[in-house]
Order: structure tokens, then C-alpha cells, then sequence
């Protein structure tokens, strides 16, 4: 992993293997899936961009404000007119606390942070949405994965390198993630 992630509790050399490697899954229901459907097409976004203002949200609650590289994965139906789409980059998002912000607003405020990410040598997380596959950690510290491929449910798994990662750490990213979701959904 070379250099510690602003966000990581603990520095950790080289990527984690099987033994280093933990993970927790939430499943959010039927209510926040559909938040976050009637959010995609209300606010003519995508459901990437959607989760990255939630993961910023997230993480700027849990570790702090800043900016988080992200390297992104998504596939499947992720645009506004249900299209097919496929991406693999890396980005990054502002990590964002303020209160004051509105749903909108923190979209706002993501979409036009989220940014090619060149001068970024490695990402702080990878995240992968609606791909096959669990999520495994490897060279990034946390991993996510949002399988939102079903209609009744929203699945995310935090895997974490536990020489990173503190597991209350991770638990206190996956409980702030809901509530940052229903946030940037409501507007």
C-alpha cells in the first residue's frame, strides 16, 4: 500500500493478504433503494454520483474533511435513461461535514469536486458499484462494494485491511453511510 491514506487509523507495507483482510456487509432495504432510484431520476443523476456525495459524507463524518481519491468501478443500468454503463477511474471526491449543506447542495458540491485524478499516484478506496464479485481489499486499505442490481434491496460490503483499519472504524463508516445516503436522496 505504500504511503498511509489520510483516512487509514494505522499504516500498514505492501497490499493485504487473506489473513489481513476483514469484512462486514449491510443491507439496506427496500426504502433506501427506492430513495435512491426516485433520487437518480429526480436529480437527473447517476446512482455513482449519487454514492460518491454519500461516501464523502460518510467518511468526512467518521475521519474528517478533506479530499478522498477513489478509485471507481460501476457497470449496469447507472445512468438517468436506464442505459448500460461502464467505468474504471480513479476520482476524487470532497469529503464534506457541514450541516448546512442540503442533499442538493452536497450533490452539487460533489459533482463539481469529483475530479480526474492524476496527481493522485494511488487511490485511499476503491469503490465498486453493481459489479460481479465480492469486494477484496488488495492494494487499497477499504474497499466497497453497493450491489444495487435488485429492485428490493441495497447491498454494501466493507472489506478493510485490518493493519489499516480500526473494525470500529469500519462500523462507524457503514452506520454513517445510510444516513449521508437518505441526505444527499432527499435533496
Amino acid at each position: 500500500m505504500g504511503a498511509r491514506s489520510w483516512i487509514a487509523d494505522h499504516d500498514a507495507a505492501g497490499p493485504a493478504g487473506p489473513a489481513d483482510t476483514s469484512m462486514m456487509s449491510t443491507s439496506l432495504g427496500g426504502v433506501l433503494a427506492a430513495e435512491l432510484d426516485g433520487a437518480r431520476e429526480s436529480l437527473g443523476c447517476t446512482t455513482e454520483e449519487i454514492v460518491l456525495a454519500a461516501l464523502g459524507r460518510a467518511v468526512a463524518r467518521t475521519m474528517g474533511e478533506g479530499l478522498l481519491a477513489v478509485d471507481v468501478d460501476s457497470a449496469g443500468s447507472d445512468s438517468v435513461d436506464g442505459g448500460a454503463q461502464s467505468a474504471a477511474r480513479r476520482v476524487v471526491v470532497p469529503c464534506v461535514s457541514r450541516r448546512e449543506l442540503s442533499g442538493a447542495e452536497l450533490l452539487a458540491t460533489a459533482r463539481a469536486t469529483v475530479s480526474t485524478a492524476e496527481a493522485h499516484p494511488r487511490a485511499d478506496v476503491s469503490l465498486r458499484i453493481n459489479t460481479d464479485g465480492v469486494a477484496t481489499v488488495g492494494e487499497y486499505g477499504l474497499c466497497v462494494h453497493v450491489d444495487h442490481s435488485g429492485d428490493s434491496h441495497l447491498r454494501i460490503d466493507w472489506a478493510y485491511d485490518t493493519r489499516n483499519f480500526d473494525r470500529y472504524t469500519v462500523e462507524e463508516l457503514s452506520e454513517q453511510f445510510p444516513l449521508a445516503l437518505i441526505e444527499v436522496t432527499s435533496g
